[in-house]
């Protein structure tokens, strides 16, 4: 008797998740196929009635954060919610508990461009993610132009970047400072006032609090000149 097709999607997903925690952890050139599908408790076998290959795996390791934080919406209208959810996307991305959570982590953090290089079909998701994060920021800023687009390629920019770096210190305080700047440059560049916890984050590093703020403030004079 054939298993129903739900079987087959939440044994994918299973596939999935565990490839995420994998690769995230261990990065793609030490995790093989034997071991996602151990840690999924499933045998190599039925690996490829799921995917055609590894880089396939990893494409939809990939993706896969996009529904995780619901970002594959079709609502593309511009309200309130949109302007509230980019700002918990930043506060989230560049949150402490994302920094400490490796195997749960997005994909864009742990990424060597060789791999996107030989693996075309993980480079084409990885843009896939980048440019949703993009819109979201875009979205957020009312669409207004080459303004709110440069705007939020440049977020974009702070959120990935900003954890690689913090990710790749073993200072801790540097790490810290590196990833609460990089969430007050990018809140700063937006319609977003500051929370409780960002005030309370930037109240224990004085100098990130004047750091960020002339460069938000540079970068608003920055736009009045492209406008």
């Amino acid at each position: 008797m054939p298993y129903p097709a739900e079987h087959h999607h939440l044994t994918k997903h299973k596939i999935i998740r565990s490839a995420r925690r994998r690769l995230n952890r261990h990065g793609f050139d030490a995790v093989s196929i034997d071991d996602v599908m151990a840690d999924a408790g499933l045998t190599r076998g039925s690996f490829y009635t799921y995917f055609e290959s590894k880089g396939d795996l990893y494409a939809e390791a990939v993706t896969d954060v996009l529904t995780e934080k619901q970002l594959l919406s079709s609502d593309v209208s511009i309200d309130s919610r949109a302007v509230n959810n980019a700002a918990q996307f930043i506060r989230d991305y560049l949150s402490l508990e994302h920094f400490e959570d490796i195997d749960g982590s997005c994909p864009l953090i742990g990424f060597p461009s060789q791999v996107l290089q030989k693996e075309p079909r993980v480079r084409q998701a990885f843009e896939t993610v980048l440019k949703v994060m993009i819109d979201v920021f875009e979205q957020a800023l009312q669409r207004n132009g080459q303004t709110a687009r440069n705007r939020a390629r440049a977020i974009a920019a702070l959120c990935v970047g900003g954890m690689v770096l913090a990710r790749s210190m073993e200072d801790r305080t540097l790490a810290d400072e590196l990833r609460e700047a990089a969430m007050d440059v990018a809140l700063s560049l937006g319609p977003w006032p500051c929370t409780a916890s960002d005030k309370r984050d930037r109240s224990r590093h004085p100098e990130v609090r004047r750091a960020t703020s002339t460069a938000g403030a540079d970068a608003r004079r920055a736009d009045e000149v492209i406008e």
